[in-house]
């Protein structure tokens, strides 16, 4: 004879089947809710930035705030700069032009960073408001090159070219 034993009562119900597709969704979203609002900065700083064009926005953030020892140490000892004139600048040369350009605001747009190995080259349409009545070029096309070094990010070459009317 058979030896079957029956179990009384209701069969236990497989793991898998507690995991209905509207519970993976339920928990799929509030882990991505919880990771993607942990731990993110409110405001970018040169320790918390995560790419090239952060560092171009602070760098600018620098020139308008006239933070001077926050611009020289973020340019390469080797730093070439063309200004808006066309002139090619040294790293002292460069501080210097823009100590006098007195910028009270400035805005990025068409933003584009494209890596080139160990180093960054990134594109874009800056536009200047002087202080003071100091006269700025309306429009410059910017191009920059940052350069990974250790643990941090220098700028090693930019160029800011008249955008023409």
């Amino acid at each position: 004879m058979n030896n079957v034993c029956w179990q009384s009562g209701p069969l236990p119900t497989p793991a898998w089947r507690f995991w209905s597709p509207l519970r993976w969704i339920a928990v799929s979203l509030f882990l991505l809710v919880i990771g993607c609002s942990a731990g993110v900065p409110k405001h970018t700083t040169w320790s918390n930035a995560t790419g090239a064009e952060q560092y171009e926005r602070l760098m600018w953030k620098a020139i308008r705030d006239q933070d001077w020892k926050e611009v020289e140490p973020r340019l390469a000892p080797m730093f070439v700069g063309v200004s808006p004139a066309g002139q090619a600048l040294d790293r002292v040369a460069w501080v210097q032009y823009w100590q006098g350009a007195q910028v009270s605001d400035f805005s990025l747009g068409e933003v584009t960073v494209q890596p080139a190995g160990a180093d960054m080259v990134v594109t874009y349409v800056l536009h200047l408001t002087g202080a003071g009545g100091a006269h700025l070029p309306p429009g410059l096309r910017v191009i920059s090159v940052w350069q990974a070094v250790k643990t941090r990010w220098i700028l090693t070459a930019t160029s800011a070219t008249p955008i023409s009317e």
